[in-house]
């Protein structure tokens, strides 16, 4: 109906935005983000499951941020790429460091910015990590 017809007296609708066409933007295949590249649970492979505890204090357990991380930060170590000093220490403190920010004594606010800005790089190298891995 126009506005010219409007006879319910009531006022114009605001015009909308304009229309964008969507984007597809690939992060991998949902299976090897969610579970890792060796199977459900084991995303470091080597024995270690559950690897990014500290992601899981921050996020919660079933947030895809989480879920992100650990096979990126697994990727990481597995190849050897620039951080994985930073993931080999991880697996030593991360659980009891978890562990405190779950229970207060560690500040969520101090972790809150490394841990997004992980997500951040997590998520531009996510492509090219997980073709890696599926070869």
């Amino acid at each position: 109906m126009s506005q010219s017809e409007n006879k319910s007296g009531s006022t114009p609708q605001a015009a909308r935005k304009p229309y964008k066409t969507p984007r597809l933007v690939s992060y991998g295949h949902v299976k090897d983000i969610v579970q890792g590249t060796q199977g459900p649970g084991n995303d470091a492979g080597g024995g270690h499951s559950k690897q990014c505890w500290i992601a899981e204090a921050l996020y919660g357990s079933d947030d895809p941020r989480t879920h992100l991380l650990r096979a990126w930060l697994s990727v990481v170590y597995d190849e050897r790429r620039s951080g994985w000093a930073f993931v080999a220490l991880y697996r030593v403190f991360g659980r009891s460091t978890a562990r405190l920010i779950s229970i207060g004594v560690l500040p969520r606010q101090f972790f809150r910015p490394l841990f997004d800005a992980l997500v951040e790089k997590a998520v531009a190298d996510a492509p090219r990590a997980f073709a890696a891995a599926r070869r």
